[in-house]
């Protein structure tokens, strides 16, 4: 999944026809490819390296939404914008791990080190290095990191 939209986001920043042409191509594989997949990952997102799709299904993520390295998303999680005085789109730290369920919404920026709980509403920061659960997502632990390094390493 990631190949082709790592692929997909670099020919569309070139020029010439040529590089038209085959992310014409590309393009074609990504969509199929979510849809196999159920995961929405448009073309173009800014995503760090590092992206794991712990499991797959349901999982959409807005094209102006920003993550960082290391992020691992588990399957239902929606990571999307809000219009209006409150609007925005996410801004997602690196090594954060975003369980099952959970719900990333508007302009909210969740720090570093972060776990996300299942099922958690996020419409407020949470800050680096935090445990977040409920709805609205509140913080139980700050110790997300040493929580994270566990997802990462295995």
């Amino acid at each position: 999944m990631t190949f082709w939209f790592r692929i997909g986001s670099y020919l569309a920043r070139q020029k010439g026809i040529f590089f038209k042409l085959l992310y014409g191509i590309v393009f074609l594989i990504h969509k199929h490819n979510q849809y196999l997949t159920g995961i929405q990952l448009p073309i173009g997102t800014q995503i760090g390296e590092g992206l794991c799709f712990a499991h797959f299904s349901c999982i959409i993520i807005n094209s102006t939404c920003t993550i960082g390295d290391n992020c691992t998303i588990f399957q239902g999680v929606t990571i999307g914008s809000v219009r209006g005085n409150k609007g925005g789109v996410p801004i997602i730290g690196n090594n954060v791990v975003l369980t099952s369920g959970a719900k990333i919404i508007g302009g909210v920026k969740i720090g570093h080190n972060v776990i996300i709980g299942a099922n958690a509403v996020v419409v407020s920061d949470i800050p680096d290095n935090s445990v977040a659960v409920g709805i609205p997502a509140k913080v139980i632990s700050n110790d997300g990191k040493t929580k994270v390094e566990l997802y990462l390493h295995n």
